[in-house]
């Protein structure tokens, strides 16, 4: 039996040696403001946030907006390929395109994911939820 623990502890500190270390975490923040600009009779919503991501990043930011509109659902998303990242907080307008009904005045549903890479291996992901008011 000790033989087996023997080879068992000798192998599990082996195994943990010879695995790459975790990648580091970025600094990196994000938030969505509390109100979003209806454009186009609502085809479009302005969604400003405010990103902050360590000098010398890269960031990207994905945001969806989701509205009960009439027991229907406008549903539509933004991908961002590049986001500043300069280590200070900068704002980023995300100009979201419904999908299938138009968006009204009124409150929404918004998701909001930044995700950040610093070469050679370290990331970081930052996810935001809210309700947020759609006005004029």
């Amino acid at each position: 039996m000790r033989a087996i623990s023997a080879f068992v502890l000798t192998a599990a500190a082996v195994l943990a040696t010879a695995l790459p270390a975790s990648a580091a975490q970025v600094d990196a923040a994000m938030a969505l403001q509390s109100q979003a600009r209806l454009e186009a009779r609502g085809v479009a919503v302005v969604v400003p946030t405010r990103v902050m991501c360590q000098n010398g990043a890269t960031g990207s930011l994905w945001v969806q907006v989701t509205q009960n509109v009439r027991g229907d659902l406008a549903i539509g998303d933004k991908y961002t390929s590049s986001v500043p990242c300069t280590g200070a907080y900068h704002k980023v307008d995300v100009t979201v395109v419904s999908r299938t009904k138009a968006f009204r005045q009124g409150i929404a549903f918004t998701s909001a994911s930044l995700n950040v890479y610093l070469p050679p291996d370290s990331s970081s992901i930052v996810e935001s939820d809210r309700e947020m008011m759609l006005v004029r």
